[in-house]
């Protein structure tokens, strides 16, 4: 069999011609491992599904008072969203939003991750 101790084989392992590792690898390694920012835990877009529940919840909470109320407070909310300068502003807002999260590095500034990086 083999024979040799670890103290030979040690300095054959030290004795063996390697090549230089190369330019900027523990970097990269460093940023691919250690630097690496994580992925956000839920897309952008039911980030904003969830934040518009929210806020029409919030704002029909108060007009929920009175039970009486509700099925009134029901009718001024679909009539108010069925309205064509409301639906226009919903688009707007919304292309806005997605146009501007579509934008190259926009997050960059407050250190957002984004899935795929």
């Amino acid at each position: 069999m083999n024979d040799r101790t670890d103290d030979e084989l040690d300095r054959l392992l030290a004795a063996l011609p390697l090549d230089e590792p190369p330019a900027g690898l523990r970097a990269s390694i460093l940023a691919a491992t250690v630097q690496r920012v994580p992925a956000e835990p839920i897309d952008p877009w039911e980030a904003s599904a969830w934040g518009l529940l929210l806020a029409l919840a919030l704002w029909l909470v108060p007009h929920l008072s009175a039970i009486n109320g509700v099925i009134a407070t029901i009718a001024r909310t679909s009539f108010t969203l069925t309205q064509p300068t409301t639906l226009i502003w919903l688009t707007v807002g919304v292309t806005a939003a997605f146009a501007a999260s579509a934008i190259p590095d926009f997050s960059a500034g407050i250190n957002l991750a984004r899935k795929g990086r």
